[in-house]
């Protein structure tokens, strides 16, 4: 049957849903961090289901619409690790709020509509899974009630989200009133014999939804204002998650419906991904906020990504550089941002002058945030150096050395930021402020995170050979 095809999705959408009347039960603190407890089992559980598929035969379920192949279980099991080590954080953030037995709830559905995405043969289910990543996104971003930063920054990426997916649907009925069908692959045959010009002017629309979701310019704007208001747990969250799913949809897109005649895309690509990582790292060196910094680094780190993606039809590697970065860059962000979670919960600060003296006042946590922004930058022997070196190699094998020189002179430049941090930590005069030790749920994430970090740098093949096994895909 068909619903084998979906067991991951349909045990955490059911859970979802039967933990909606469970959160508005459990009161009493001892039962309210039962949600947490049960969504991580039910993720782990997903994953158990997801990980076969690696190896399986790829088809399609649902009259085509829907895809089970390695490709969509490598970037559905990034998806659910990137939500298993958020749950954490957002147990140990809200410990003790009205809200923490709904955060995990909002994690789901929106882990939910990524995995749907990643698999979507279909241009309907492309646009209802993309409405299902953003509008629990939004909420998880106005938790925090009585927030007003949060509060605005809910509202605005609300209505850029709208406007991003509206234009984005409306790109999509380019691509059905030129073939006649919703399907992908049916899409891609048909478009072969299609003007150019309508195809270019389709692409452009609907670049416009992935770019809001992956943060590429410039569609960027909301991210800053957006990671700032949120807690630091959501902000690591929509900076993962969401740009995961987008870069997975974007990758099946291209390769699937967009003719290979095409020349257009990837020089398109190419441009986007060298605005995008220069916007990003030419604004972080202004940030004194380390929310704001990190979501100007984020749009940084798309660029790189975006980079292979407009190689991806090239050179061989391309595939495997986007699967990789994107996994490292899931421990190295979601390191960075459980440390910036317990400086803010500490001193209810984000600020740069929150982490001076660190090192001395909470060494392990200094260090995991050294070794994350260290990774980020490229530094080796750590994931984020070997992430760069596969996505660097693409882009000279896909015959855009310009594009690689781009990105090593960004790299260079986001140094800069980065080792900023460091330097608050271990030489800046010590601040009066306290650093409580860390929650369980803090402890967790970022140890996990780190771990990932070292392991991805020193022993690289540990993220190759599952997202080697994901590239067999598409044509």
């Amino acid at each position: 049957m068909d619903l084998g095809a979906v067991v991951p999705e349909m045990i955490l959408a059911a859970l979802a849903l039967v933990l909606v009347p469970v959160a508005g039960w459990a009161r009493a603190p001892r039962w309210r961090t039962a949600p947490a407890v049960l969504a991580g089992l039910g993720v782990i559980a997903a994953m158990g289901f997801t990980a076969p598929m690696l190896w399986a035969t790829p088809t399609e379920a649902f009259c085509g619409t829907y895809a089970v192949d390695p490709f969509r279980a490598a970037y559905q099991l990034l998806l659910e690790l990137g939500a298993l080590l958020t749950l954490p954080m957002l147990a140990a953030h809200f410990r003790g709020h009205a809200q923490e037995p709904h955060a995990p709830i909002a994690v789901l559905f929106a882990l939910v509509g990524a995995m749907g995405l990643a698999a979507s043969l279909d241009l309907g289910l492309i646009v209802l899974f993309l409405q299902m990543v953003s509008f629990p996104s939004y909420i998880l971003v106005v938790l925090a009630r009585t927030d007003r930063r949060a509060q605005e920054a809910a509202l605005k990426y609300f209505i850029y989200g709208a406007v991003a997916l509206a234009v984005m649907a409306y790109g999509l009925t380019f691509l059905f009133g030129l073939t006649g069908s919703l399907n992908l692959r049916a899409i891609g045959a048909g478009l072969a014999g299609a003007d150019p010009a309508w195809v270019a002017v389709a692409l452009g629309l609907v670049l416009v939804g992935y770019g809001f979701e992956a943060t590429v310019v410039p569609f960027q704007f909301w991210a800053p204002d957006v990671f700032q208001g949120a807690s630091a747990p959501v902000s690591g969250f929509i900076s993962v998650v969401p740009k995961v799913a987008a870069f997975a949809g974007l990758l099946r897109l291209l390769l699937e419906a967009m003719p290979h005649g095409l020349s257009s895309w990837p020089l398109l690509l190419a441009l986007l991904a060298a605005a995008t990582m220069s916007w990003g790292n030419l604004v972080a060196l202004r940030q004194r906020s380390l929310k704001r910094m990190l979501a100007y680094s984020s749009i940084a780190q798309a660029g790189y990504v975006l980079m292979a993606v407009a190689v991806a039809e090239r050179a061989a590697g391309a595939f495997g550089a986007v699967g990789f970065y994107l996994l490292a860059y899931l421990f190295m962000n979601l390191g960075a941002f459980a440390v910036v979670a317990q400086v803010e919960r500490a001193g209810g600060s984000d600020s740069l002058r929150a982490v001076r003296g660190l090192g001395r006042r909470a060494p392990w946590p200094a260090v995991a945030l050294t070794l994350a922004l260290l990774s980020l930058a490229g530094i080796p022997p750590l994931a984020g150096f070997a992430g760069k070196v596969l996505l660097l190699g693409a882009a000279i094998d896909g015959g855009m050395a310009w594009l690689a020189v781009i990105a090593a002179i960004n790299m260079a430049v986001a140094l800069f930021y980065y080792v900023r941090v460091v330097a608050e930590m271990y030489f800046a005069p010590e601040e009066r402020a306290t650093f409580a030790a860390p929650g369980a749920g803090y402890a967790l994430s970022t140890v996990v995170a780190t771990a990932g970090t070292l392991a991805l740098g020193i022993l690289p093949a540990l993220g190759l050979v599952p997202i080697g096994l994901g590239t067999n895909l598409l044509r």
